[in-house]
């Protein structure tokens, strides 16, 4: 049994429930996909946002959304809008597919999965382990120059000027072709069709700028390729090709790129954030990135309360960054992660802050009903 969070070193706290909490994931009954009664006809508007984080980012999507479940009996699979970043992408996907937040959570862990989520995931099914290990002997391999795009862009908006994004764009060309691998999964192939209401961001290789596929029906590409470019870390992966535009890990641009959404009309914005963190609770070779990720996303936060749009928005704490670790494509972490993001997500989601608005979700009941 995991301890619940803590204020103070050493002192967990019992998180205080919404709904009956079990204390540690898998919680006893949590269903696999809602029943078939009648459900009100509408509920909130929410459109809920995966960021970046590598594998185990996925898992820490999957302990969330599955407390969001457990807790509140919102099915995310509902979610009137899915903006998934790099590894939110798939778990973005995932739920388009028909995958329920307890079946995330169950992949991740390697427990068992219900009938459904097994018959989708098993025509989905990629090792981890079979992915190669992430090197810094990358870097160490000819970066590129920045093109005439890059420096135009930067000479015509010189405030604009990022210099960890020019840098990402310049790194070398990772080897790894993960769009290949994606291809070959009939949900994902071309002509397949595209999800309704997911927006896939990426990041233009050429210059660094923000693409969202999913936004507009001119923007759909074969779902394979558009999640293989979202997830292309640079250095890592290989950049993906649609048309004639390379393109890398929509992380780059943002961990979250969760005001995309601005225009929208919603009721609630619910943001997933693995790579950020809101407090330092120990230092680590992460610390000041994680710290500079969460400022970013306190400014895509402003801008959305800015068009009144309540957020509310999930990042690990204590328990969940030691679960982590630093590297985010470990494959021996998930089941940890998944516990640890499950316990956390109590206090956090019946905080002053978050409790309000969440609280739609019970009270509507938006849920939908999945054959």
């Amino acid at each position: 049994m995991t301890a619940g969070p803590s204020d103070r070193a050493g002192e967990p706290r019992t998180p205080t429930p919404v709904m009956h909490r079990p204390a540690a994931w898998p919680p006893e009954g949590l269903p696999a996909a809602w029943p078939a009664e009648a459900l009100p006809p509408e509920g909130p508007r929410v459109a809920l946002i995966l960021g970046a984080g590598g594998i185990v980012g996925q898992a820490y999507h999957a302990g969330v959304l599955a407390a969001l479940e457990n807790d509140f009996g919102w099915d995310p699979r509902s979610a009137s809008l899915i903006v998934g970043s790099s590894a939110g992408s798939v778990t973005g996907t995932l739920l388009r597919l028909g995958v329920s937040a307890s079946d995330l959570a169950a992949n991740s862990a390697e427990a068992p999965l219900s009938e459904a989520g097994r018959s989708i995931l098993s025509q989905l099914a990629v090792d981890p382990t079979a992915l190669p290990r992430l090197s810094l002997g990358a870097l160490l391999r000819p970066w590129r120059a920045p093109s005439a795009a890059l420096i135009g862009y930067l000479a015509r908006n010189p405030l604009a000027f990022r210099a960890s994004l020019a840098a990402m764009t310049l790194m070398p060309t990772g080897r790894f072709d993960f769009a290949s691998v994606l291809r070959r999964f009939t949900p994902l192939a071309a002509g397949a069709g595209w999800p309704d209401r997911l927006w896939v961001c990426a990041t233009r290789r050429r210059d660094g700028k923000r693409v969202v596929f999913g936004r507009g029906s001119h923007t759909r590409p074969a779902l394979a390729d558009a999640v293989a470019a979202s997830c292309a870390i640079p250095g890592y992966f290989a950049p993906v090709r649609i048309g004639n535009v390379s393109y890398i890990d929509g992380g780059v641009y943002s961990p979250t790129n969760a005001d995309v959404i601005r225009n929208e009309q919603l009721d609630l914005a619910i943001v997933i954030s693995p790579m950020s963190a809101s407090r330092l609770h120990h230092l680590a070779p992460d610390t000041a990135v994680r710290w500079n990720w969460h400022r970013r996303l306190e400014l895509e936060v402003r801008r959305l309360e800015a068009r009144n749009i309540p957020v509310v928005r999930f990042e690990p704490g204590r328990h969940s960054l030691r679960a982590m670790g630093i590297n985010a494509m470990a494959t021996d972490r998930s089941a940890r992660v998944v516990q640890a993001a499950f316990t956390e997500t109590g206090p956090q989601s019946t905080s002053e802050a978050a409790g309000g608005h969440l609280s739609a979700l019970l009270s509507y009941g938006a849920r939908e009903r999945y054959a």
